[in-house]
């Protein structure tokens, strides 16, 4: 019989060589003696039958920015199967039961990045936010030092003891963009300082005693500069002046690299500010997906539409709201959607056909809305608009237009951590 159950901490060796031969398979089958001992944030998960494992998973929790508060999001990650158990159902049972899991522990949001957006498309997950990805000589970046005064503020490498520091800078940035991680000491530490085959070097910009800007990079190797790439994985910016910064200190390693590389915010554009436009590349990528965990519990931790900058006063007019759901039974099914008299609390109803369980109303005169979990996910935490997602063709909202725009207002988005 197939258990789901933790990992346990004795055998993480095997664990590591489950995820090795998945992501890594032309480094070879895993070889203690070469492990890498740093420490892991995930807690391991996996299916076994009696004491042998056949899928295995890890899971993060941390805090994102979600419609203007920090919400403890479950980040799914290393999700692997040996060639041997594949075409058996076994990884949809890993997620499941991971959901399963998340629920109980009353986390409503699920994240991860996708090796294949197709396969966990299926199973419920959607894109939740992009970022620009961009391809440039350095000296193509020299617009950069023109428009700013390179004498104000400095740049200094960062350490463990500046989380603090970041932590502020992150809060700030969170203002711009929804699922801006507030990042952990523990996650600074060994995330954002470390890497799994290569640790980059991260330099924060800092002016009037404040860190304002953040890189994260690499070198690929090279005996010539014209052989090397910079790769930026990271470049966090409370504002335009604190970007134009980071991409001058880029421009500054001209000697160093042939071409920077760039994964930068989404709204990040330079092609109109650079000599040549066509030595650069600047391309729109798509980044990690989320999906609800479960349904009526994320609607009811949604912010109050009353008070919100543009939002009418008064309650939002019920619907009733259709959810499919391909791997979780809690969310397939109708859910009577409405907020009390002052437009203020959400509250989410199960309801049958009849309107059965909607003690407040006939649900069956309801305008009734049908979504998938992917879709309503990516309403839920801003990606979509709701006109968005009409022109996609994968909402009809009819007369509930309304209410599910003052409910689901779209927001900016960039998820930039990897896990």
């Amino acid at each position: 019989m197939v258990e789901y159950r933790p990992f346990p901490e004795s055998r993480e060796d095997e664990f590591r060589a489950f995820t090795r031969y998945a992501f890594s398979p032309e480094r070879g089958p895993y070889d203690p003696e070469e492990a890498d001992e740093r420490e892991s944030l995930a807690a391991g998960r996996g299916l076994f039958d009696g004491d042998e494992p056949l899928a295995v998973c890890g899971h993060h929790e941390f805090d994102l920015r979600i419609r203007g508060a920090d919400r403890r999001v479950a980040g799914l990650s290393a999700v692997a199967c040996p060639p041997e158990h594949r075409r058996r159902g076994l990884v949809r049972h890993l997620l499941r039961e991971s959901l399963a899991e998340h629920r109980d522990d009353g986390i409503a949001v699920s994240a991860l990045w996708p090796f294949e957006y197709g396969f966990y498309r299926r199973f419920g997950w959607a894109t939740a936010s992009r970022y620009t990805h961009l391809i440039a000589p350095p000296e193509e970046l020299s617009f950069a030092v023109e428009a700013i005064d390179p004498d104000a503020g400095r740049f200094r490498r960062l350490g463990p003891d500046d989380h603090a520091a970041v932590a502020k800078l992150l809060e700030r940035v969170a203002e711009r963009y929804d699922l801006t991680m507030a990042r952990s000491a523990a996650w600074w530490e060994h995330r954002s300082l470390r890497s799994w085959q290569t640790d980059p070097f991260v330099y924060g910009y800092e002016r009037d005693g404040e860190l304002r800007g953040l890189l994260s990079y690499t070198f690929s190797e090279g005996e010539g500069k014209n052989e090397r790439t910079m790769t930026v994985s990271d470049a966090i910016a409370v504002d335009e002046t604190a970007w134009l910064h980071l991409l001058r200190f880029c421009r500054n390693h001209d000697s160093q690299a042939g071409e920077v590389r760039i994964r930068a915010p989404p709204d990040a554009d330079v092609l109109d500010r650079v000599d040549d436009p066509r030595a650069v590349t600047q391309a729109e990528k798509t980044g990690p997906m989320v999906r609800l965990v479960d349904v009526p519990d994320a609607l009811e931790r949604l912010p109050s539409p009353e008070g919100r900058e543009g939002s009418s006063a008064g309650p939002v007019d019920p619907f009733v709201l259709a959810v499919e759901d391909p791997l979780v039974p809690w969310n397939e099914g109708r859910f009577t959607v409405r907020t009390d008299a002052a437009g203020g609390e959400v509250t989410a109803t199960p309801t049958d056909e009849s309107g059965a369980g909607d003690a407040a109303e006939d649900a069956g005169s309801l305008p009734t809305v049908a979504v998938d979990v992917g879709t309503l996910s990516q309403l839920y935490v801003g990606y979509l608009s709701v006109g968005e997602a009409t022109r996609l063709d994968r909402l009809d909202p009819g007369t509930a237009r309304p209410a599910l725009e003052r409910l689901f207002p779209p927001r900016p988005t960039f998820l930039r951590e990897g896990f």
